[in-house]
């Protein structure tokens, strides 16, 4: 079953939210985002892209979507939005920066559209004062605003932050950061969106850089577990696909020995793997900026079984499979 990631952006008034939306569709080249967009006022899109009435979904360039609404109409949207007819690669939802994050996020992993799977909660904060609270919450933490303030409230959110952080001017975030780059066909007329690129000029963003990750030994699934809660250093996204050893884990009937696994901070999603997609142990992906690649490699080495290791206990894959986001349609 297709499933297309929502994420939640998330944080005070005027702390860049807006703009890093806007990357993010400048950006988005062959890669379809929809935008739920929760305060319509703030949201900075040419008047020409986007409908001014609430609840409408207006197409943009690159088969993008935006639509309008508040809390109450959210779960109606994500369902159109994710819907397989529309053929989006991400949606992301843009939070009034009075909404309660907390709350969005319960909305969010509480849809019952099977199409529809949780993101992470991207928490934009204020490089010269970041809500330390927000950085609490938030899977992929986003300190905007260096060329005003400078690094220091980057290593402030990291002291606390769970997730993985990251600096941005100008709500400059990858894209790269939360999906991966589709390739599709192509205009041969120059896009809107390339043209606003043009005529406004560029931010240029902190471009995400990727470590490869290999095992011909299956990954403990508890030892796993931890190493993406933890939220290792400079790690936006990892995804790949791991062998557990002897089964998935109980509780699931002809459960598989292999699954996908997508993270985004510290937001995990599981599912077995697709029938053409198999491996002896792990092959991963780690996304991120400013990566410590021995460091990661020496973790995950840390997560194979070993020769003489005493088989796990018939619950021991649980630590991982409970984040499975497939079990309504298995």
């Amino acid at each position: 079953m297709r499933t297309v990631p929502v994420v939640l952006v998330a944080g005070h008034l005027g702390v860049g939210k807006s703009s890093l939306v806007n990357h993010l569709l400048r950006h988005a080249d062959a890669t379809r985002i929809g935008v739920v967009v929760n305060d319509f006022g703030a949201l900075g899109i040419d008047a020409m892209l986007v409908a001014g009435q609430a609840s409408s979904v207006t197409a943009l360039s690159n088969g993008c979507l935006c639509c309008v609404t508040d809390a109450d109409g959210l779960s109606g949207v994500l369902a159109d939005l994710v819907a397989p007819a529309t053929g989006l690669d991400l949606v992301v939802v843009e939070a009034s920066g009075l909404a309660e994050p907390r709350e969005l996020v319960r909305l969010l992993l509480a849809s019952p559209d099977p199409h529809a799977v949780y993101g992470g909660l991207v928490a934009v904060l204020d490089a010269c004062a970041p809500d330390l609270d927000h950085a609490r919450l938030a899977d992929l933490a986003v300190v905007n605003g260096l060329d005003r303030c400078g690094a220091a409230g980057v290593e402030a959110v990291r002291a606390v932050a769970p997730g993985a952080v990251v600096g941005t001017s100008h709500g400059a975030l990858d894209p790269a950061l939360l999906v991966d780059p589709v390739r599709r066909e192509q205009p041969a007329q120059l896009t809107l969106d390339a043209l606003l690129r043009e005529a406004d000029g560029e931010h240029p963003h902190v471009a995400a850089s990727s470590v490869s990750f290999t095992s011909e030994r299956p990954l403990d699934a508890r030892r796993l577990a931890a190493f993406l809660e933890s939220g290792p250093a400079g790690v936006v996204r990892m995804k790949g696909i791991v062998r557990l050893p002897d089964g998935g884990g109980e509780g699931f009937a002809e459960t598989p020995d292999v699954w996908e696994v997508q993270t985004v901070g510290t937001a995990i999603r599981v599912r077995p793997a697709p029938g053409r997609l198999t491996t002896r142990g792990a092959r991963l992906v780690l996304i991120g900026t400013d990566l410590d690649e021995p460091a990661l490699r020496a973790a995950l080495e840390g997560c194979a079984v070993g020769e003489d290791e005493p088989a796990p206990s018939e619950h021991a894959a649980l630590a991982l499979t409970r984040y499975r986001i497939d079990l309504t349609s298995a």
